[in-house]
C-alpha cells in the first residue's frame, strides 16, 4: 500500500487532499494541530490506513522531532510510493512592511517556509535505506512569484518555496535519485485563508476589493476541484521533477 503524508489535513485544500487519497487506497498520515473527523471516518469505511500525529509547524523544534517520526515510520512500510504534500500555510501578517509584528512574521516564516525544509531534510535522510519513491509537493501562490502590497512575508516565503523545490530537485538529480519534488500554485480558492484576506482593510492590503469581488462573482474554486488535479497530477502522470505547476494550466 501506497501512504501520503499531509501537513494541514484539518481544513480547506488539505482535508481535500487527504480525502482522494483515501479514495484511492491511500494511506494517510496527518500532520496538523488538530485531527479531522470526517477523514477518520472515511478511512475506517474504504478500510485506509490513517494515522493523526499532532504538530505546530511554527515550532521548528516539534517539526524535526514529528517528521523524524513520521519518516522513521512511513519508509519501514516498504510502501512502493510516499506523496508528501506540504499544505500547511499562513497567509498573515498582512500588512506593509514597517507595520508588520515581528512575532507574527516569525510565526509565518516558521509555518510556510522552515517547516518544509526541516521536513524535506528529515525525509530525505529517512528515506536512505528504503526502496520506496518519495514524490513531494510544496504548496506555493501565485504570490511567490509577483510582489503584493501588504504581503511582504507571504510573497517571501513562498518564493522561499518555490527556490527550496528547485534547490532540492537539483540535488536530487545529480545524485541520481528516484525521488521527485514540485511545487503547485493553486490559485484563488474558497477556503478559510480566503476569509482572513478578505476581512484586511484597504490600508493593509492594497488587492482587499479585488479578493472580496472574487467570492461575490462565483470566482473561487472549490478546495476539492484543485485537490483533484493535484492528486491526478501526482499519481497518474510523470511529473516533471523540480517544476512549479499551476492549477490553470491543469484544469
Amino acid at each position: 500500500m501506497d501512504y501520503a503524508i499531509v501537513t494541514g489535513a484539518t481544513r480547506g485544500l488539505g482535508e481535500s487532499v487527504a480525502r482522494l487519497f483515501i479514495e484511492k487506497g491511500i494511506g494517510i498520515l496527518n500532520i496538523s494541530r488538530s485531527d479531522n473527523d470526517s477523514l477518520q471516518k472515511l478511512a475506517r469505511e474504504k478500510e485506509v490506513p490513517y494515522e493523526f500525529f499532532p504538530c505546530d509547524l511554527s515550532q521548528s523544534g516539534q517539526t524535526e522531532a514529528v517528521f523524524h517520526e513520521v519518516g522513521t515510520k512511513v519508509f519501514k512500510s516498504e510502501a512502493e510510493k510516499i506523496y508528501i504534500v506540504q499544505n500547511a500555510g499562513a497567509v498573515t501578517p498582512i500588512n506593509p512592511s514597517g507595520e508588520v509584528e515581528n512575532e507574527a512574521m516569525e510565526t509565518s516564516v516558521n509555518v510556510n517556509l522552515l517547516s518544509p525544509m526541516i521536513a524535506t531534510n528529515e525525509l530525505i535522510k529517512a528515506a536512505k535505506d528504503s526502496d520506496s519513491k518519495m514524490i513531494m509537493v510544496n504548496i506555493s501562490s501565485g504570490a511567490g512569484s509577483r510582489p503584493v502590497y501588504g504581503w511582504s512575508t507571504y510573497c517571501a516565503t513562498k518564493a522561499g518555496v518555490n527556490m527550496l523545490t528547485e534547490t532540492v530537485s537539483l540535488e536530487l538529480s545529480n545524485k541520481h535519485s528516484r525521488h521527485q519534488v514540485i511545487a503547485f500554485s493553486p490559485g484563488v480558492m474558497d477556503t478559510d485563508m480566503q476569509g482572513e484576506i478578505r476581512s484586511s482593510s484597504k490600508e493593509s492590503f492594497a488587492d482587499v476589493e479585488s479578493f472580496q469581488r472574487y467570492k461575490d462573482e462565483g470566482m473561487l474554486r472549490s478546495p476539492d476541484t484543485v485537490a483533484g488535479a493535484l492528486v491526478d497530477l501526482i499519481t497518474e502522470t510523470d511529473i516533471e521533477n523540480g517544476k512549479l505547476y499551476h492549477v490553470n494550466d491543469l484544469l
